[in-house]
């Protein structure tokens, strides 16, 4: 096994390690700050979307004009909405601006939350559900961004060497902690996104 296999290996079971001691209730100095950046994260958008699937059979979506709702709407089966998250693969500028571009290829719309009386703002694709039409909601997962800049001013890590095992094996565990933990919280009594939740990473 080659050393970046072993790193991958590692990095993977420490990120798995991490969640499982968050969620059993356990603290450790050595907690990766990706669980903490999942946990806002979710609350701040995927409970809401999760709430907006639960709520109606219909989404009604919105053609979005400065952020507001403007006159022309399409209605969706709420069966046939879908989300996909965009993460970096590796925690680099580069990366970063390749996650930019793929999020900027897509429309952006406002839905009704009917719970709380507000718009909301959403990025989609439009896609086909067997014979309805449906649409993935479309996200980029900046928070796992802020996880280079503290490594590197906070710890010291020298991040823009993407061949130091130490960073390597940091910034997989981060990201793998941070997809399992919105895996974990979004079973835990948010059926709406079971089987709906996707990444797309990108490298």
């Amino acid at each position: 096994m080659s050393w970046e296999d072993a790193a991958i290996t590692s990095a993977i079971t420490l990120g798995v390690d991490v969640v499982k001691k968050f969620f059993e209730g356990k603290k450790d100095d050595k907690d990766l700050i990706s669980v903490g950046l999942a946990v806002g994260y979710f609350y701040n958008f995927l409970d809401v979307i999760s709430g907006a699937i639960e709520n109606t059979r219909i989404i009604t979506l919105y053609e979005a004009k400065d952020g507001k709702p403007g006159d022309k709407c399409q209605q969706y089966d709420s069966e046939t909405v879908e989300v996909q998250l965009i993460l970096p693969r590796r925690l680099d500028v580069g990366v970063y601006q390749r996650c930019e571009e793929d999020f900027k290829r897509t429309t952006k719309g406002v839905i009704l939350l009917e719970k709380q009386k507000r718009w909301y703002g959403i990025n989609y694709n439009t896609v086909k559900q067997g014979e309805k039409d449906g649409i993935v909601i479309k996200d980029l997962a900046r928070p796992l961004m802020a996880v280079k800049h503290f490594y590197e001013k906070i710890l010291g890590y020298r991040t823009n060497d993407q061949i130091d095992t130490k960073w390597l094996k940091a910034q997989l565990s981060e990201i793998n902690a941070f997809k399992e933990t919105l895996r974990r919280l979004q079973e835990l009594g948010y059926g709406a996104l079971v089987n709906r939740l996707h990444f797309l990473e990108i490298s």
